[in-house]
């Protein structure tokens, strides 16, 4: 097996020739990013180079569908001082009783109220509705700051939405609404404001042409290193 380096949309990728006896090339998209190349021995490397530029487009599109990363499930079972994650730290929940029944977080600290016993399910239903409401009021503030912050190269993005996605962090609609994964919000600052820029790149660019990540990297000149980071979970 041979290593090969080749450009896609100007970032250098790692490539793996396998060599057999097969009579055809196939082309595979690691999970990683890299690529793998299956040819005949007969096939120069400068052939498998060509046809791996001709794929340009699918291997974008490959590599985008890679980043989809499913988020991690909820715990099963949710109790006092159970630590769950936000914003890429750890925070402890904390089981009160109050006849406000509120959820309120304190430092590295949700306080979750209720009246009378709590159950496990009613717990988890009552964190999950305060994911729901940080999420929509952190991801529609952010999108507006980063876009007012880059308002010479990005319009401003329509509504903003937050539910659960099996495959996607967010997705940008070509009426210009954007609609985010609550997931998210488990994640660092730095990778979430990765995936805003980015579906606010597909306010200029509604696809991964070149030119939507010679947007993106003008924006985020570091957007590659991020990019890995949040497929790695």
């Amino acid at each position: 097996m041979k290593k090969r380096t080749v450009t896609i949309a100007s970032e250098e990728v790692e490539v793996d020739i396998v060599r057999s006896s097969r009579r055809t090339i196939a082309l595979y998209v690691r999970p990683g990013g890299s690529l793998q190349i299956r040819a005949p021995w007969y096939v120069p490397i400068y052939s498998l180079m060509q046809f791996i530029h001709q794929k340009t487009n699918w291997i974008l599109r490959q590599r985008d569908k890679a980043s989809r990363v499913e988020p991690a499930a909820e715990p099963e079972q949710l109790s006092d001082g159970s630590l769950i994650p936000f914003l890429g730290r750890k925070i402890a929940i904390r089981v009160c009783h109050d006849a406000k029944a509120a959820t309120e977080l304190r430092g590295d600290e949700l306080f979750v109220c209720v009246k009378g016993e709590v159950t496990a399910e009613a717990l988890a239903a009552k964190v999950d509705m305060w994911y729901l409401g940080e999420a929509k009021r952190y991801f529609a503030s952010r999108t507006h700051e980063l876009a007012a912050v880059h308002s010479d190269r990005l319009p401003s993005p329509g509504s903003i939405r937050v539910r659960r996605m099996k495959q996607r962090w967010g997705t940008c609609h070509p009426n210009g609404n954007i609609m985010y994964n609550r997931e998210l919000l488990k994640k660092e600052p730095a990778l979430i404001d990765y995936v805003i820029i980015h579906e606010l790149c597909h306010l200029v660019h509604h696809n991964h042409g070149k030119r939507y990540y010679a947007l993106l990297e003008r924006l985020l000149p570091d957007y590659r290193e991020l990019r890995r980071r949040l497929r790695k979970g």
